[in-house]
């Protein structure tokens, strides 16, 4: 008897399934506690990787069991502590998945769900699923080789850039454009996804003004800018107009050589007089020197929001930081 047509489908979905969470299972069960806390700079732990997982994975069989009508059974805790744990869980939830889809038939298999503004159909989930596993199998791969590498081949800390901190003209867009799309092609400090234009830089320059709530700096050095730093509108409501949203960049070279620092202290000390009551802060995480900078003028996490941003291929959190008026002294 031939198979049902929707069969090849399934079968392909499972096969890839299986094949990317065997190899994802292999790589976490050796894995230490110790091992869970390894990263490099800018990226998570280990362990906040196999976390994420296993998060992920609850809530797919959790979509799976509503899409199918069935009963997803006891699902574990998502917070593994070493590898043995994430193995354990992981296997525990795509076995339940597996029992879901067993026996599916073709209307169901295919059926499409909206949750959110996602859509989703039991094959699309399972799909899901196996790419997930393959890129942070990939990315616990790349912590472990860079976790590995010994500390004397780190380069040197930069020193100290000497910069001129000054307000910005029109003749810097150029540059401040430069350095803004390196962040937006390179990295997810900016959830941006299209490089931006000269004619849309022009346009958001125009919202600035030497004085007032909405300002713009930038930094100088050996007749170029490197960085800039900026107080705009948080939100367009008019209750809101108190309140500001701070940005700062620095071009890639320039980065960790006090250049962020001598801008924003350039920038707050210039708002102290303003009719500002609060500044805020959106930064994508993991970011440890930008979310070391903000809290030394003052800035507060005041929340996370969790995968917010989707980009490379992954979501991204966001951490926001509150610096109230008591705090508009130059705390840096």
């Amino acid at each position: 008897m031939a198979a049902a047509p929707h069969q090849a489908d399934l079968t392909r979905a499972i096969d890839d399934l299986r094949r990317t969470r065997a190899a994802l299972l292999a790589l976490l069960r050796p894995l230490t506690a110790e091992d869970f806390a390894r990263t490099r700079p800018g990226a998570w732990t280990i362990g906040r990787v196999a976390r994420h997982l296993a998060e992920s994975d609850v809530l797919y069989a959790r979509l799976l069991a509503h899409q199918t009508g069935n009963d997803p059974g006891a699902l574990p805790d998502p917070t593994p502590r070493d590898g043995a744990e994430a193995a354990a869980m992981l296997e525990a939830t795509s076995t339940a998945m597996l029992g879901m889809i067993e026996g599916i038939d073709a209307e169901t298999l295919y059926r499409i769900v909206k949750v959110g503004r996602e859509e989703y159909s039991p094959l699309s989930v399972l799909e899901n699923v196996a790419m997930h596993d393959a890129e942070h199998l990939a990315q616990i791969r790349d912590l472990l080789d860079a976790t590995a590498r010994p500390a004397v081949v780190r380069s040197p800390a930069a020193p100290p850039l000497a910069a001129r901190i000054r307000p910005a003209t029109e003749a810097d867009l150029a540059a401040i454009n430069d350095i803004y799309n390196h962040y937006i092609r390179e990295t997810a400090i900016t959830f941006d996804i299209e490089p931006w234009t000269i004619e849309e830089r022009r346009a958001w320059f125009a919202k600035f003004a030497p004085t007032g709530r909405h300002q713009l700096f930038v930094a100088e050095a050996s007749a170029a800018v490197v960085g800039f730093a900026c107080a705009g509108q948080f939100r367009t409501k008019a209750a809101y107009d108190t309140t500001v949203e701070t940005t700062i960049y620095c071009a890639p070279d320039a980065a960790g050589r006090g250049i962020g620092r001598a801008l924003y202290a350039r920038l707050f000390e210039s708002l102290r007089d303003q009719d500002v009551h609060a500044c805020v802060a959106g930064i994508t995480l993991p970011n440890e020197p930008s979310c070391a900078l903000h809290e030394s003028f003052g800035f507060r996490r005041i929340g996370v929001l969790r995968e917010v941003g989707f980009k490379f291929g992954r979501y991204w959190d966001v951490a926001w930081y509150e610096r109230p008026a008591s705090d508009q002294a130059h705390r840096g």
